[in-house]
């Protein structure tokens, strides 16, 4: 939306875009337990601390390369949370010359066993969530022209996260 002065460009799905993105935070039984919606000229791992916050239950979460920070693993260890995330740089041989947090070790740990490959197969669910949330008629889809500004962009994602987890619920009341 090219008249909407807080917006901004940054990384889309295939190449430069300009507007807003969701960040977001999913459980398999609850559907998404934080979420925000910011400029998309911020990286997921600037906004990652902001989500890690807003979670009140501890266990694992799974993010791509992106969340692959030192900082947003000692972040998720203070609430109890143990971040496993794929490695930025797969390819590297070393984990680099810099010290590494302790609790990012446990992770690329973790990633060699069964349990933590299950975690991160599991992983994947999210982008079956966000394609539930996006590609039903009533779901997020281009924002219609007058919606404008961050403040209105988070009111309408906030009206269709209501609607996709009565959707949700529906869904699961009518498979049990």
């Amino acid at each position: 939306n090219s008249k909407d002065k807080e917006a901004a460009y940054g990384y889309a799905e295939s190449g430069m875009g300009k507007g807003y993105k969701l960040h977001a935070i999913a459980d398999e039984s609850q559907g998404f337990v934080a979420w925000t919606v910011r400029e998309m000229n911020l990286c997921e791992w600037s906004v990652a601390d902001e989500l890690i916050a807003q979670p009140d239950s501890e266990g694992y979460l799974t993010g791509d390369g992106g969340y692959d920070s030192n900082r947003l693993y000692d972040l998720a260890r203070e609430k109890s949370i143990q971040l496993i995330a794929l490695r930025r740089y797969r390819k590297a041989k070393g984990l680099g010359h810099r010290p590494n947090s302790p609790h990012r070790l446990r992770a690329l740990s973790l990633q060699e066993t069964p349990m933590g490959r299950g975690l991160l197969a599991r992983g994947n669910n999210i982008e079956t969530m966000f394609a539930q949330l996006t590609n039903p008629g009533c779901g997020l889809s281009p924002l219609p022209n007058w919606v404008r500004s961050l403040f209105w962009v988070e009111m309408r994602v906030r009206g269709k996260m209501i609607i996709y987890n009565l959707w949700r619920q529906k869904a699961n009341s009518n498979a049990a």
